[in-house]
């Protein structure tokens, strides 16, 4: 939260944030000049297996149900007929149905050769798969498994067991495989081309993405929450982050939608404003410059924190977690109070945590400005026991320093790592930060900090803001920035819970492709990333269960999450096509 509130009529000069990209390039050059100080950069630089027989006048089989030598089932399609069944000769053929409404492929069972299952195409409801072929005789060889089934408008799979082996002969036939299809949309083998999505590669549990409504009282128009909160007329945000002081009811709307909300302290005083009872101003204190705030009475700072959490309990806003401090390494900046690495550390272990713990509260921490500090500070807790015990979540932002480090030593401790703030700055072109060049941004950003850190979480910074690249919304122009929908493509197909899996694969210049799975049902998630001015070429391969269609959302400068056609998944295959600046997430599930 570093914006210079001056600019805003809200905070004095010597608020105003130097180091981030939060301000234009040339407005940051004047401001580093009059403030003399320099800090981190700009992140973000069956086939349709129709059947041939059907049922009689009364939904059985024809006249000859039973094959000859060759025999197959009878012939005859009734309006909801189960197919016939066959009992083979030498090789006798089992029914084959063609859906109806209802329609029910036909069993075969093995004769001196083998009984071949039913087979069954989707009707108006879809068709129900035939049974697996019998085993033959002592002497014979086992039925093959039944063809899994196509779907019509809502069809249903195949049944998954196999023929069983024949005592006498050989082996029975291959299970088949249950879900929507996916006994016909499975199998092959990837493409040298192929980018490969491994379903059975779990990585990180993504908790969610979010925004941060400091400062901001209310909502700026009544449809705001449906815009932020909805999976279904929105981006489907899963986290807020409010500020010690404010946001209770921006919050209230946020936990009715079911999103997760957390809290950050700057200030300590009344209503979050700088300094307080439990500070004292100091001069050039942990090596900054200047006069700031530094935390003096730690235990009475502790009981106001627990009696805020509780009162906006009261309220209904129940909060998910407490940070220790909004940057404490930026010296001040905003109004925060400043603590030296080892400070935050003996704030955390010996106050914050024993705090918190009775009513249930995670501890978030070091909140650092960026990469740079984030090590310094995650070492100091790592090194006091008291504070890497308190701590649930090691946080930080990402104003310069480039894409927060891989610490495997969070997941090890079964402790969540999130990014907590940015602001991705504008692209060349878009001045104002609200369009597809700068949403591109974004979302590349959230890309590397999923795949590079593995971070459980991602936030950006503000939800209200004007004329700069900040925020979702921007009141001036009175308009939803397209990195709200780009970040949708993100938040609203890939839920709290799930995981992300691995994919591998070259993949062309400027495309980004990262995918993710809900372990309870197997959905998946594929969202690609096309910062090129050109539409690109991509085909995935699915290794698991792989869905037999996957609908795509698109964003892009002329979409917001928009619904496209279904694509067929054949072989665990897919090809589709990345429009121009796009941002695109396929969903679909076995």
């Amino acid at each position: 939260m570093r914006y210079a509130y001056e600019l805003l009529g809200r905070a004095p000069l010597a608020s105003i944030d130097l180091p981030t990209c939060r301000h234009s390039r040339v407005l940051r050059t004047v401001l580093l000049v009059a403030a003399g100080a320099l800090l981190g950069g700009c992140s973000g630089d069956g086939s349709t297996l129709v059947g041939n027989g059907g049922g009689g006048d009364d939904g059985r089989g024809g006249s000859n149900p039973s094959g000859g030598r060759n025999g197959s089932a009878g012939s005859g399609a009734g309006h909801s007929g189960a197919g016939g069944n066959a009992s083979g000769a030498s090789g006798g053929t089992g029914g084959v149905a063609s859906g109806g409404a209802s329609a029910t492929g036909g069993g075969g069972s093995g004769g001196a050769g083998a009984g071949t299952g039913g087979k069954a195409s989707g009707g108006t409801n879809g068709a129900t798969g035939g049974k697996a072929g019998a085993a033959g005789d002592t002497s014979m060889r086992g039925g093959a498994a039944g063809a899994g089934a196509t779907s019509g408008s809502a069809g249903m799979g195949g049944e998954s067991t196999g023929g069983a082996a024949g005592s006498g002969g050989g082996k029975g036939g291959a299970a088949g495989t249950g879900g929507v299809g996916s006994g016909l949309c499975g199998g092959g083998s990837a493409q040298a081309s192929d980018i490969t999505i491994d379903e059975s590669a779990l990585q990180q549990s993504i908790r969610g993405f979010g925004v941060s409504s400091a400062w901001a009282g209310t909502y700026a128009n009544a449809s705001d929450p449906d815009y932020l909160w909805s999976t279904t007329t929105g981006a489907g945000l899963t986290l807020l982050r409010i500020r010690y002081g404010d946001g209770l009811s921006i919050a209230k709307a946020a936990v009715k939608a079911g999103a997760t909300v957390w809290m950050t302290p700057w200030g300590t005083g009344t209503n979050g404003s700088p300094g307080g009872s439990v500070t004292t101003t100091q001069t050039d204190p942990n090596g900054c410059k200047g006069s700031m705030p530094v935390l003096t009475n730690p235990e009475q700072w502790a009981k106001n924190l627990v009696s805020w959490v509780q009162d906006a309990a009261s309220q209904g806003v129940p909060l998910y977690a407490v940070s220790a401090e909004n940057e404490p390494d930026s010296c001040g900046i905003n109004q925060t109070t400043s603590y030296s690495a080892t400070q935050l550390a003996t704030w955390i272990g010996g106050y914050l945590g024993p705090a918190m713990a009775p009513l249930g509260i995670k501890v978030m921490g070091p909140e650092t400005q960026n990469a740079c500090g984030f090590k310094t500070y995650f070492s100091a807790i790592q090194s006091d026991t008291s504070a890497w015990n308190a701590v649930d979540i090691f946080a930080s932002h990402e104003y310069g320093c480039g894409t927060l480090p891989t610490e495997p030593t969070i997941a090890a401790a079964n402790k969540e790592y999130w990014e907590t703030e940015v602001d991705t700055g504008s692209a060349n072109g878009d001045s104002g930060g609200g369009g597809i060049a700068s949403a591109l941004l974004t979302v590349s950003t959230i890309h590397n900090d999923l795949v590079k850190a593995n971070l459980n979480a991602w936030h950006y910074w503000w939800l209200y803001c004007s004329g700069n690249s900040g925020c979702l919304y921007d009141t001036g122009k009175k308009a939803w920035a397209k990195r709200l929908w780009a970040m949708g493509n993100f938040s609203r197909f890939v839920r709290p819970g799930w995981k992300r899996i691995s994919t591998s694969g070259t993949t062309p210049s400027g495309v980004l492709v990262s995918a993710y799975i809900d372990p309870a049902t197997n959905a998946l998630s594929i969202v690609a990333i096309n910062s090129n001015t050109a539409s690109s070429n991509l085909s995935f391969y699915i290794s698991g269960s792989a869905p037999c269609t996957l609908t795509p959302y698109e964003t892009s400068a002329s979409k917001d999450l928009a619904a496209g056609s279904n694509v067929t998944v054949s072989q665990s295959r897919v090809s589709v096509t990345l429009s121009a600046q796009s941002i695109t997430t396929w969903v679909g599930k076995p």
